[in-house]
């Protein structure tokens, strides 16, 4: 690795060695023993932020030591995952309006994956039965999230992390990063028709992986900086 690249895999890895990925999950548990009034969502969204973080990591990490053979899309898609979650991380910690949207958002994905079922079963001629059940249990997703979470409605649409990004101030390094990383996380034509060279497998692997470590780095530090207030 060049030394750029060396860098950000070595401030991934001292987040762990210096103790503050345990801090951090100490933290956690402190408050999700004693989240306070109107909180209880706060600590399950920021807990889940960082358990995604660092099992996301984990993996990255693990797959780029392993080194098997075609591994250059899993690592893409890792680090892909990883520049997602660093721009949640960062659109949340920044107001928390912004983190109740994302913790509502939860119901308004469960809500689509319902009308998109609700559509093929249309398309498809399905039974009326089988179309009623799904609305059915559409309306009580719409329910559940009124009385258990206070949530008022499921109608707009959910929150892009694209549009995250720009309200971060991110907008261009996501648009960037997501696109390189997409062309080699998918079997796109580029893909497909690159011949092998494993000199240049190996720089891809890499850039994905201290890419990764980039982005797991960025996504931490939104969290802590949560966590410590």
């Amino acid at each position: 690795m060049d030394p750029e690249t060396s860098r950000l895999v070595d401030d991934a890895a001292a987040i762990a060695s210096s103790g503050r990925w345990a801090a951090v999950n100490e933290r956690i548990e402190t408050l999700a023993a004693h989240p306070g009034i109107d909180n209880a969502w706060w600590v399950q969204l920021f807990g889940a932020l960082c358990s995604h973080n660092f099992s996301e990591y984990m993996l990255l990490k693990k797959a780029y030591e392993n080194r098997q053979r075609d591994d250059v899309p899993l690592l893409a898609w890792r680090a892909r995952n990883l520049l997602e979650l660093s721009v949640w991380c960062t659109y949340c910690a920044q107001d928390r309006k912004n983190a109740r949207l994302v913790f509502e958002d939860a119901c308004r994905d469960a809500r689509e994956l319902f009308d998109a079922f609700i559509k093929w079963g249309a398309a498809t001629a399905k039974p009326v039965d089988w179309s009623n059940r799904l609305k059915s249990a559409k309306q009580g997703l719409s329910e559940r999230a009124f009385h258990n979470e206070g949530i008022g409605s499921l109608d707009r649409a959910y929150k892009q992390v694209s549009d995250a990004a720009r309200e971060c101030g991110l907008g261009e390094h996501f648009s960037l990063g997501f696109k390189l990383l997409s062309k080699f996380a998918h079997p796109t034509a580029m893909r497909i028709l690159s011949p092998a060279d494993e000199k240049r497998e190996n720089l891809q692997r890499d850039m994905f992986f201290s890419h990764g470590c980039l982005f797991f780095t960025a996504a931490f530090n939104a969290l802590e900086g949560q966590l410590r207030t």
